[in-house]
């Protein structure tokens, strides 16, 4: 009986680069209202598997500084609706599919989503 013969194959190296910035979108038009503005913190993430590269990003969170906030209404509507379009971007984690319109904020949602849109293209340079 002959011994088995193994030969070790070498494992591919991996490296693993993170990178967190921040981007602002492009102001967004609420209509009459004024404009929203979007700011994201977005981690990308790039893996290196022999010549295999992975790339990877997701919000890590979002701020919206600008915001019509003029008039107790708009004031109002803002404090309703901007949490729930902020949970939704977060849920959908770089991606504006399954973020909805809030009714009763319809042009809130409008900017906001201008807004994201422009940060996330800002995002995909990073």
């Amino acid at each position: 009986m002959t011994p088995a013969t193994h030969t070790a194959t070498p494992q591919a190296h991996r490296k693993v680069i993170t990178v967190t910035k921040t981007v602002q979108g492009d102001p967004g038009s609420a209509g009459q209202w004024g404009e929203i503005d979007v700011t994201l913190v977005v981690k990308k993430t790039t893996t290196i598997v022999g010549k295999k590269k992975t790339v990877k990003r997701a919000i890590s969170s979002l701020a919206v500084p600008v915001f019509p906030n003029h008039t107790d209404r708009s004031i109002f509507i803002n404090q309703q609706a901007l949490p729930l379009l902020e949970s939704e971007t977060l849920a959908a984690n770089y991606s504006l599919n399954g973020i909805q319109m809030i009714s009763g904020a319809t042009y809130t949602s409008q900017g906001f989503l201008q807004s994201l849109q422009s940060a996330l293209l800002k995002a995909q340079k990073i």
